[in-house]
């Protein structure tokens, strides 16, 4: 299996610290993986070229340098290590959402305030539907906890929503002018 990567190697100023903490969330954002102290790689298609370009930019604008290479391994061997890490990445991510979407059934079932908790549910609930699709974009190589984080996601969203439907207040409906 031959993989093209690209791959961003930058130097930023020491201070402020705020700037190689914002390179480093983007990377992380976009999903690359750190092969060495300060080189990143990316499977090499056109949303990650432009992922690594803008990134490039940024870095440049903020008094940085930045080197980006399209490159492919020469032992066999080195791609298959380099996709192992997206997948190990990844799936630690999938793992995180799953824990997360699973402690909100115990909050979305307390009675105090019962609408209250099961509205916080909800509202994390979508937070975490949307880390979840973030995750799908950048899970490059199909990482195999994406179908167990999902069939979570799924199985607390029905439970939740089915909690929020019970709780729901009742409307009376009054007869007027009948």
């Amino acid at each position: 299996m031959s993989i093209t990567w690209l791959l961003c190697s930058y130097r930023l100023p020491r201070e402020p610290t705020r700037l190689r903490l914002a390179v480093w969330r983007r990377l992380k954002r976009v999903g690359a993986v750190m092969l060495h102290d300060g080189l990143w790689a990316l499977p090499n298609d056109a949303k990650t070229r432009e992922d690594f370009e803008w990134l490039a930019e940024e870095i440049e604008e903020r008094g940085g340098s930045v080197m980006l290479w399209e490159a492919r391994s020469l032992p066999g061997g080195q791609d298959s290590a380099v996709i192992l890490r997206f997948r190990t990445e990844a799936e630690e991510r999938y793992a995180m959402i799953a824990q997360a979407t699973r402690k909100l059934i115990p909050a979305g079932k307390r009675r105090s305030s019962a609408n209250q908790s099961v509205e916080k549910a909800m509202q994390q609930l979508r937070g975490l539907e949307r880390t979840l699709r973030l995750e799908r974009r950048r899970d490059y190589f199909r990482a195999p906890g994406r179908q167990r984080a999902e069939e979570t996601v799924q199985a607390v969203a029905k439970e939740i929503r089915s909690l929020a439907a019970t709780r729901a207040p009742k409307r009376r409906l009054h007869a007027v002018g009948n």
